[in-house]
C-alpha cells in the first residue's frame, strides 16, 4: 500500500523528548495509516539526546526495537546502537527508552499469531507443503516470464519487457 509521508500522523512526546510517527496502529489516540492484517503497531520514533520516555503496549504482543540511528537504553539494562534490535519479553505494558544521542528508532509490536512457522530461503509459510506450493508458484512464474510473448501477425520484431533478455523475431 502506497502510503505519502503528510498522510502519517505524527504526535509529539510529553517533555519535548521527540515525537512518534504512527505508521500503523495506535498511539495516544492516533491512528496509523496502514492498514493491517493482525493487530499491530509500527512506530517510527525519534527521541532527543537524553530524553526518556515510557510508551504502552498491549500485553502478551510480541515487540521489538530498531535503533536506526543514535543509541538508546532499553528498559534500562540493554543498550542498542544504530542497526541493532532489542526484542523483548511479552510480559509487561511498558517499555522505557532514554536515549544517549538523537536517535531514531521502529518500534514494531504485534498480536502473536499462534501459528506454526516453517521458512525455507525467502519463503515463509505454515506448514512444509505451503513452502514447496510457493516455489513451485515461483518456479512457475519465472519460466512464464522467460517465454516469449506470442507474435502479433505481419512479422513485427517484439522487443522483451526484461532487462537481459534476447529479442526475437517471427519468421511468420
Amino acid at each position: 500500500q502506497g502510503i505519502r509521508s503528510d498522510e502519517i500522523p505524527v504526535v509529539p512526546l510529553a517533555d519535548n523528548a521527540g515525537e512518534v510517527r504512527v505508521i500503523a496502529g495506535e498511539f495516544q489516540q492516533h491512528a496509523g495509516a496502514a492498514s493491517t492484517y493482525s493487530p499491530m503497531q509500527v512506530w517510527d520514533i525519534h527521541l532527543r539526546a537524553h530524553a526518556t520516555v515510557t510508551l504502552d503496549l498491549p500485553e502478551g504482543w510480541n515487540t521489538a526495537v530498531i535503533t536506526r540511528k543514535g543509541d538508546v537504553q532499553v528498559n534500562e539494562h540493554t543498550r542498542a546502537a544504530a542497526a541493532q534490535m532489542v526484542v523483548l519479553d511479552a510480559k509487561g505494558t511498558q517499555v522505557q527508552l532514554h536515549a544517549e544521542a538523537d536517535s531514531d528508532l521502529l518500534l514494531i509490536a504485534g498480536e502473536p499469531l499462534n501459528e506454526p512457522v516453517v521458512g525455507h530461503g525467502p519463503f515463509v509459510m505454515n506448514t512444509r507443503e505451503e513452502i514447496q506450493q510457493a516455489i513451485r508458484d515461483y518456479q512457475a512464474a519465472i519460466l512464464a516470464r522467460s517465454r516469449p510473448n506470442p507474435q502479433p501477425t505481419g512479422g513485427a520484431q517484439r522487443h522483451p519487457s526484461h532487462a537481459g533478455e534476447r529479442p526475437w523475431v517471427s519468421n511468420t
